[in-house]
C-alpha cells in the first residue's frame, strides 16, 4: 500500500508540473492541440510535429506526438503522449474536432484516453479526459481563449485517494501589431493554488517567434520558434523555485495544400489572424 501510494503521488506531482504552452493567436500549430486545440479550426493545411519533454528527472520527461488535418467540417487532430518509468508509466491517446461556428467563435472538443500501468504489483489503471475549448475575436485586437476538464475514471480499480485533475484555463490575448502580442492566462485546478501567467510574443521577423512568461506558481520561461519553409523547430526553458529548469524541444512540419477547405482563413489570414 506504501508504494501504491507513491505512485499516486507521482501522478499527481506529474499533472501539475506540465509545461506553459508558448503560443501565438497568429499561427495556429498542430501543436496547439494540447490546450488551444479551438485555435486548430483555422488551420488551412495539415500537419504533423512531435516534442520532448525534458521535466527535471527522467523518469518525468514526456514525449508527445501530434497531428492534424482539415477536411470540409473541420479539423481533425490527434496526440500521443507518454512518460514514467518501470514501475509506473503513463500512456495518453487525444483525438480531437475543432470547428469554426462564425468567422469569429471557433470550438474544440477533445477526448483523452488514458492508461497507467503500475508494474507487475498491480493493475493497470483507465481513465479518460474530455476537454471543451472555446476561442473568440472580441475586437480587431482582443481575443478570448477558454478551456474545460473533464476526467473520469473507468477501470474497476478506481484510486479512490487520487483526486480527479479537473480544471478551468481562461485567457486574454491583445495583438499590439503583426510583431508584438500578450496574454494573460488564469488556471484554477481542482485542490490547488490558481495560477496565473503572463506571456509576450515579439517576432522580428515573419519566420521567428520569440517568448517569454511569468507565472504565479510555476516561475518564467523563454521560449523561440522558427519557420522555415514547411519546418518549424520550437525550443522553450521554464525555471521553476526548488526543482529547477525544464526544456522542451519541439519539431513540427506543415504540409502544402493548394486546396482552400470551406470556411478556413486564408493563408494571409491564418498567418495574420487579427486580420480576418
Amino acid at each position: 500500500m506504501k508504494n501504491f501510494r507513491l505512485f499516486i503521488l507521482f501522478g499527481v506531482f506529474t499533472s501539475n508540473m506540465q509545461s506553459q504552452d508558448f503560443t501565438t493567436v497568429n499561427y495556429p500549430t498542430v501543436f496547439d492541440q494540447t490546450s488551444y486545440a479551438a485555435r486548430l479550426a483555422y488551420l488551412t493545411q495539415p500537419g504533423i510535429g512531435f516534442e520532448i519533454n525534458n521535466r527535471f528527472i527522467k523518469e518525468l520527461n514526456v514525449l508527445r506526438f501530434f497531428g492534424a488535418c482539415p477536411f470540409s467540417s473541420g479539423v481533425l487532430s490527434g496526440m500521443y503522449k507518454t512518460y514514467g518509468y518501470l514501475s509506473y508509466r503513463e500512456h495518453g491517446f487525444a483525438v480531437g474536432l475543432s470547428k469554426t461556428i462564425t468567422p469569429r467563435w471557433a470550438l474544440g472538443l477533445t477526448a483523452v484516453p488514458k492508461i497507467e500501468t503500475f508494474g507487475k504489483s498491480y493493475e493497470s489503471q483507465f481513465s479518460m479526459d474530455l476537454n471543451a475549448t472555446s476561442f473568440t475575436k472580441l475586437n480587431s485586437n482582443l481575443y478570448w481563449d477558454s478551456e474545460i476538464n473533464f476526467p473520469i475514471r473507468i477501470s474497476s480499480n478506481t484510486r479512490a485517494d487520487a483526486p480527479l485533475q479537473s480544471f478551468l484555463r481562461m485567457t486574454m490575448s491583445y495583438v499590439f501589431s503583426k510583431q508584438c502580442q500578450t496574454s494573460v492566462s488564469v488556471k484554477q485546478v481542482l485542490l490547488y493554488k490558481t495560477e496565473v501567467d503572463l506571456q509576450v510574443c515579439y517576432s522580428p521577423i515573419s519566420s521567428l517567434m520569440v517568448f517569454g512568461n511569468v507565472s504565479s506558481l510555476s516561475g518564467c520561461g523563454f521560449g523561440v520558434q522558427y519557420i522555415f519553409g514547411q519546418v518549424m523547430c520550437r525550443f522553450q526553458t521554464q525555471y521553476r523555485p526548488i526543482v529547477g529548469y525544464s526544456t522542451t524541444v519541439g519539431l513540427g512540419y506543415q504540409f502544402n495544400n493548394s486546396v482552400e477547405t470551406h470556411g478556413r482563413a486564408s493563408l494571409q489570414q491564418k498567418t495574420n489572424r487579427h486580420d480576418f
